[in-house]
């Protein structure tokens, strides 16, 4: 059986559009605060056990900053 992969976001080219937030079947990320108040959340694994690795998040993600690892 493959290993379960888990979305990693490379924050430092997130736009924090929260494509990947909506994407996902399963409601596994949300956003997370940031300190700047006119700035959106960046999306954050949440709720790893009900994470599936499907990967649904990095293919919808517009600008391909997320990738699924193990």
């Amino acid at each position: 059986m493959p290993e379960k992969k888990i979305p990693e976001v490379d924050y430092k080219h997130c736009m924090a559009c929260r494509v990947c937030i909506i994407a996902c079947p399963f409601s596994c990320l949300d956003a997370v605060k940031t300190d700047n108040p006119g700035k959106k959340g960046f999306p954050e694994l949440v709720k790893a056990e009900s994470c599936t690795g499907c990967g649904i998040c990095a293919q919808a993600c517009p600008v391909e900053v997320i990738r699924m690892v193990s």
